[in-house]
């Protein structure tokens, strides 16, 4: 099997009324994404996504005119293979950022295509650990939203088999971040759980007093990214204090960052976000490496390829649910029987809605 040909789609995907991005003032948060069909010699094609916030156009760009002579006449059956041509091919001008997130579509593709290609569901592929996975609810809890709001959507979402929500936090008013997560813990009750995802927007003595507040007033059951990625020194003192797990790396572009963190005994959970990486191959070399440890892995969004990993792999308890894909997908994944359920069909089982993709062009 050989791939003839890469057919991209650039796409403005609908955002929540409101949702505004704290790193550009004033400013409606947008979300682009590119979706690829990967076009081989059989009758198999392959389906891969990838988002951002800004640059679409360019990351269609990279994918068209560059990429897809790298993946062209390549047997998709050895997305491991490919990858690390690929990569070695753009070392010069460095992997991270826009080619990483660009060449995540690809390789996503390329996974689905080997699935199909063996006949299975990717997450037997992938092991076969468990039928159906745990998952929390993620995106209805963003800064700028009230507690009243958050819980009026995440009950119902419980009753369906959530096991909580990610609260996001670091809006620059330490009281109202404190008031909101109380808020949404005392309306949600004990027994639910909740995470608090800081995104690096404190300092360490803040990120000290408000995880002290969180352990023990609300009673989370993580925290993530309180510091900056690259404070080290500031984790470190932050784990020492702590009984509460520290999840970290969704902000991380390589493998090395993750080996980092975990020898140094930081992290008891790892976010790795797999656009950011490049794909699902450097992803599941994460989750190997935490296997080592023991430490968990809870992807970082995408829900639609993190319920093959939690449903393929041991070290994957849960997965975080959002619906940010749902407008482009026939089949966009849903709770049944109060679990998170992979698709039984070969591949990731994802299908594009063509006539979506038509009406949600970007100009």
């Amino acid at each position: 099997m050989k791939i003839t040909r890469l057919e991209t789609f650039h796409i403005r995907l609908p955002v929540a009324a409101g949702k505004v991005s704290l790193n550009r003032v004033g400013k409606t948060l947008r979300t682009d994404a590119v979706a690829v069909i990967v076009h081989t010699d059989g009758d198999l094609t392959g389906i891969g996504v990838t988002l951002t916030t800004t640059a679409g156009a360019a990351v269609k760009n990279l994918i068209d005119n560059d990429l897809s002579a790298l993946v062209v006449d390549q047997d998709p059956r050895m997305p491991e293979g490919i990858f690390q041509k690929v990569s070695a091919s753009v070392r010069l001008v460095g992997w991270a950022g826009l080619i990483a997130r660009a060449y995540a579509a690809i390789d996503l593709a390329l996974w689905d295509l080997k699935a199909k290609a063996a006949g299975m569901p990717l997450c037997v592929l992938l092991g076969g650990n468990r039928p159906a996975g745990s998952f929390t609810v993620s995106g209805m809890a963003d800064i700028g939203t009230d507690a009243a709001t958050t819980c009026k959507i995440v009950k119902p979402l419980m009753a369906d088999g959530a096991v909580g929500v990610i609260a996001d936090v670091g809006s620059g008013d330490v009281q109202q971040d404190a008031d909101r997560v109380q808020q949404i813990r005392d309306t949600l009750g004990e027994d639910a759980w909740l995470g608090v995802r800081c995104d690096g927007r404190y300092d360490l003595q803040t990120a000290l007093a408000m995880a002290h507040f969180y352990e023990e007033d609300v009673g989370i059951d993580w925290i993530e990214t309180p510091l900056p990625p690259d404070d080290r020194h500031g984790y470190l003192r932050l784990a020492e204090r702590m009984e509460v797990p520290l999840a970290v790396g969704g902000s991380f572009a390589e493998v090395s960052e993750f080996r980092e963190v975990l020898e140094s005994g930081i992290a008891r959970v790892l976010r790795p976000d797999l656009l950011r990486l490049g794909g699902l191959t450097p992803l599941l070399k994460v989750c190997r490496l935490a296997e080592a440890f023991p430490v968990n892995v809870v992807p970082t969004r995408f829900p639609e390829v993190a319920l093959h990993l939690a449903g393929g792999l041991s070290n994957v308890p849960m997965v975080e649910w959002t619906t940010t894909l749902s407008p482009i997908l026939n089949n966009p994944p849903r709770p049944l029987g109060g679990k998170f359920t992979p698709s039984v069909e070969p591949g990731h089982g994802l299908e594009l809605n063509l006539e979506a993709l038509e009406n949600l062009k970007a100009p």
